[in-house]
């Protein structure tokens, strides 16, 4: 997923003296509605009804993913990017004290193809797969839960699942057990219902998909930039991002020393629900112990303009046909590290490159041993071109970066900096902000 601005994006449209509009989804005019009702969006608003609106969400009917779909991520592209995560955690959990009870929790898990690999892998060392009781995967789309399912508990139908109706009280509930290990696989909405035990935590390309709000520095003040509805005849889309004429209440967010160096006509995006759902994470561990890995793309510090539409495999207008591409923003880093450090006294690593943490835990190593005992040649450039594109500062290497974060063992017992976070490694400090 390629970094594009909103500029970029408008200077792509296509202006004529007379256009006529793309086709309307059901989505879109429900977004149309809200707009005649109660004003232009927020892009948080816009973004998240995108994605996850159970009308005709971008997640909530379909698999995206892959060659078939509309973008491709690092376990799709190779089985080694599990191989390598699995052994990271392995090394956590010996670092970590060796806890006698694990789970893993895992936001946003796409097919299930990095939890299908990461367990194969963690399974193979039975001191510590004995202590594997549960699986927690959160997420929203019904579609997607059901490709994990299949891809986690192999030759399952839906029938074989059990569902706890949720009430007032109690969440609901989706779980299966794998015949093959006896470890159970749970679906929840949200971290709050996850059972409280020392937890590997999972977020890859997760953050960038939560909803981001964008604002403007202006002459005297800080605008946010909205969604509104585009009724000219001089565009063929339906919606068109515009300049709040007056200061939002959001903008509150923005009275921090970390956004008083911004010049006129500077952007940049701020992302709450990242915030919350970090700040959340991070009490959990704290209260329970375990350690987690971040990955994505984006930088350690405040960026511009990333918002970008992506379908099949291509750079799209972001406010064209809303929920048929996949909306998404990059991530600053810096940012989650704040929310875990303000409330919780969980350390965090890095970030480092993808680059950097794949090559520390061995990628050269497993490529020979892939390559070795490959049965055919369409099979050993497989290998090596999807290794490649891992690593390559060109491709994922560069832009996908790893944050690490962990609930240390006592001031008495000696530390020791997590495999690929040694100090030499690390872009920024692992001092509180």
């Amino acid at each position: 997923m390629l970094r594009t601005s909103l500029l970029s994006h408008a200077i792509k449209r296509h202006y004529t003296t007379s256009c006529q509009k793309e086709p309307l989804s059901p989505l879109g005019k429900h977004l149309l509605d809200s707009i005649k009702v109660t004003g232009p969006l927020s892009v948080s608003h816009f973004m998240r009804q995108v994605l996850v609106n159970p009308l005709s969400g971008y997640y909530m009917k379909r698999d995206v993913f892959g060659k078939q779909g509309d973008f491709i991520t690092s376990p799709e592209i190779s089985q080694i990017f599990g191989e390598l995560c699995a052994v990271w955690y392995l090394s956590e959990w010996m670092r970590l004290g060796r806890p006698s009870k694990t789970q893993i929790v895992e936001f946003g898990p796409g097919r299930g193809t990095l939890m299908s690999d990461m367990l194969r892998t963690l399974s193979q060392f039975k001191y510590f797969y004995e202590t594997l009781t549960d699986v927690h995967l959160i997420e929203a789309s019904p579609e997607l839960r059901r490709v994990q399912r299949e891809r986690l508990v192999k030759g399952s139908t839906d029938e074989d699942v059990v569902r706890v109706k949720g009430t007032k009280d109690r969440a609901p509930l989706e779980t299966i057990r794998r015949e093959e290990d006896g470890v159970k696989v749970s679906w929840h909405d949200g971290i709050e219902v996850i059972p409280d035990q020392w937890s590997f935590m999972m977020m890859h390309e997760f953050f960038d998909a939560l909803p981001v709000h964008l604002f403007e520095k202006t002459d005297s003040e800080w605008r946010e930039v909205l969604v509104d509805m585009d009724d000219s005849n001089e565009s063929e889309y339906h919606f068109r991002p515009i300049l709040s004429p007056k200061t939002t209440g959001i903008t509150k967010l923005l009275d921090n020393k970390r956004y008083a160096d911004f010049k006129v006509g500077d952007r940049f995006e701020v992302s709450p629900d990242s915030w919350g759902v970090m700040s959340k994470i991070a009490n959990y561990v704290e209260r329970n112990g375990g350690t987690g890995l971040v990955i994505d793309y984006g930088q350690d510090r405040i960026q511009g303009d990333t918002l970008r539409a992506i379908k099949n495999h291509q750079i799209v207008y972001p406010w064209s046909d809303p929920g048929s591409a996949d909306l998404s923003a990059d991530v600053d880093f810096s940012f989650l590290k704040e929310a875990i450090h303000t409330g919780s006294d969980v350390t965090t690593y890095g970030p480092i490159t993808q680059q950097s943490f794949l090559q520390s835990l061995g990628i050269a190593k497993r490529v020979e041993s892939l390559f070795k005992s490959a049965k055919s040649a369409e099979t050993r450039k497989s290998i090596l071109d999807g290794a490649e594109r891992l690593v390559d500062p060109n491709q994922m290497g560069k832009i996908y970066k790893v944050l690490a974060f962990a609930k240390e063992l006592p001031d008495t017992v000696k530390k020791e900096e997590p495999i690929g976070f040694v100090a030499d490694n690390i872009m920024t400090s692992k001092a509180k902000i």
